[in-house]
């Protein structure tokens, strides 16, 4: 019997062991028939406990279900947000007056790469919203939420005015083929320097706005998503606007 007592104890310590190492050191929670680890309830009474489906499954299953397409929305969605500090910042470094014709082909490259990178964080935005993370229910009464689309909604109007005189410059050069165009003047570029400079500035604060948002911060039951959605939507369509209608009626003054 002292044996058998023995091998039982060695047992639960190497069961104990495995836990811990499993569950990155965290302390050892009961786990139910079905496997899934039963964490403490909120309620106060230390003997109540709550399911967590989120959490391991098991000590030989760690990943929950749907982790892979989570992860690779997620891994789109930061790259998304890499790629386009990577194009604005291309063009920060190239736009200056009287650019050669390489450096303007630069900065059509970059502004399209930017264009794609756009894309490429909204799809995935939109799927961590409604299908990954925390869920639209969660989301919708968060205010820093609505905080990081208002900052990506400004960066995006503001992207309107350098991406159209671009297109504009891009068309110019195509139609007098190897005569290269007017050189850009240092107003123009000034302008274009400042609303680049902007753009970083609201990429820049996004992360910090993902940051605090994917934690609760400010969270706010009453909140109705109208009322988050209003100033994203004015950035985007008002300022959209401005920038669009600025760069086609730019004119040099005298």
């Amino acid at each position: 019997s002292g044996i058998v007592g023995e091998m039982r104890t060695l047992r639960l310590a190497v069961t104990f062991l495995l836990v811990s190492c499993t569950a990155g050191f965290a302390p050892v929670v009961p786990f139910d028939r079905r496997g899934v680890r039963a964490l403490p309830s909120r309620s106060g009474d230390p003997n109540a406990v709550i399911n967590s489906e989120v959490l391991l499954p098991s000590i030989a299953l760690a990943a929950v279900p749907g982790a892979v397409p989570s992860a690779l929305a997620a891994y789109g969605h930061y790259m998304g947000f890499i790629l386009s500090s990577a194009c604005l910042t291309a063009e920060r470094l190239t736009i200056k007056p009287a650019m050669t014709v390489e450096e303007e082909k630069v900065m059509t490259i970059a502004d399209s790469l930017y264009g794609l990178a756009a894309l490429l964080i909204v799809g995935t935005g939109y799927l961590r919203v409604t299908q990954y993370g925390k869920g639209w229910e969660f989301y919708q009464h968060e205010p820093i939420f609505w905080l990081k689309l208002t900052l990506l909604a400004v960066a995006g109007a503001a992207s309107f005015f350098p991406t159209t005189i671009i297109i504009q410059r891009s068309l110019k050069q195509r139609d007098a083929g190897d005569t290269p165009i007017e050189p850009m003047s240092p107003k123009l570029a000034a302008r274009m320097t400042s609303i680049i400079n902007a753009e970083l500035l609201a990429f820049a604060s996004i992360p910090l706005s993902a940051t605090l948002m994917s934690r609760g911060v400010g969270y706010a039951e009453w909140l109705p998503w109208q009322a988050g959605a209003a100033p994203v939507a004015l950035a985007l369509f008002g300022l959209g606007y401005k920038y669009i209608n600025e760069a086609l009626t730019w004119q040099e003054e005298e």
